[in-house]
Parts: structure tokens; C-alpha cells; sequence
């Protein structure tokens, strides 16, 4: 059984086929594999696939719109067939702070989700972890990518960087 991650306020746990475990992810991990799934064929039909097209369609709307009241009753609706179990925490999984066991809700993973709900439930704890208060979309027209960073960050990588300086460049000097 894995712990959570050091300095981590939420902890994501769930339970597939009687196993524990604690869902340790990165914000930028997922990131990159939602820009990843971005170059795969778009009648590719893989659950992976799937998944990280309807991972990217949230981060999409969420850019667009907030956590808007109808955002969120569309994204529970989404979450609606992962049921959940109350637990008592042992410490090895999250540490005892007052030296009691912690109450914590473990998502149940025992039936085989579609993908559409495990991008959703991904999302969702990328939402409400904080951890897209940095999230933006490269400003490259052409490029579709996500980015996490700083407010004056624009471009996803060195290349879509310079592409956007050269453009700007040659439409300056042409007029």
C-alpha cells in the first residue's frame, strides 16, 4: 500500500478487485499525457485515447467557462457511477495528525468504468486539488497544448515560443 504524498492536503484513494491504494498523480504528469493523446488519430478508439480526449474536452470548457454552476452539475453528472465507501485510514496510507484514525471516502473502482467516467473522475481531482489554478492553453493558434505556469508563461514549449516571436516579427517588418 502506497502512502500519500508528502504535503499533499487531499488524498485521492480508491479500491480495485480488494486492493487499497492512494491515487499519487502530478498535475503536469497528466498534462503532458493529455498533450500526448493529442497527436493520436482521432478515430483511434482505445480506452486510453478516449480518455485523454475527454480529459482534454474538460480542461477545454473548464478554460472557458470556470467552475460555473453548470459545469460542475455536468461534470457530477459525469461522476455519477463511481460509488464510494466509508473507511477508517490506517496510518501507514495518511498519516494519523492528532494520533486517531481518519475518516476517508475510497472510490470503488470494482466495476469496469467507461472512459468518459474515468477522465471525468481524473479531472475531478485535478479540480479540486487546485492544481489547474496555473492551467492554460498554449496562445500559438495552431497549437492545442496545455500548459501549467506562471501568468506570464504563453507558450508551451521553446519552439511554439520562437514560431509566435518569428510570426510577429515578418508582420511587423511587412507593413
Amino acid at each position: 500500500m502506497k502512502k500519500a504524498l508528502p504535503g499533499q492536503k487531499e488524498v485521492f484513494i480508491y479500491e480495485s478487485q480488494g486492493n487499497i491504494a492512494v491515487w499519487d498523480f502530478f498535475a503536469e504528469e497528466i498534462i503532458e499525457a493529455v498533450n500526448k493523446g493529442l497527436k493520436n488519430d482521432p478515430v483511434n478508439t482505445s480506452r486510453e485515447s478516449i480518455v485523454y480526449r475527454e480529459i482534454y474536452e474538460w480542461m477545454s470548457r473548464y478554460l472557458k467557462e470556470g467552475a460555473t454552476e453548470d459545469f460542475l452539475d455536468d461534470l457530477n453528472s459525469a461522476l455519477n457511477n463511481i460509488r464510494y465507501s466509508k473507511h477508517l485510514l490506517t496510518s501507514d496510507l495518511i498519516p494519523w495528525e492528532n494520533g486517531y484514525p481518519q475518516n476517508g471516502y475510497i472510490a470503488r473502482y470494482d466495476k469496469t468504468l467507461e472512459p468518459e467516467e474515468i477522465a471525468a473522475d481524473d479531472f475531478s481531482k485535478l479540480l479540486s486539488s487546485g492544481m489547474l489554478s496555473r492551467l492554460k492553453q498554449c496562445q500559438l493558434p495552431e497549437c492545442e497544448k496545455f500548459l501549467l505556469g506562471p501568468p506570464q508563461k504563453k507558450w508551451c514549449s521553446k519552439s511554439c515560443g520562437a514560431l509566435s516571436r518569428v510570426r510577429k516579427k515578418r508582420k511587423q517588418d511587412s507593413l
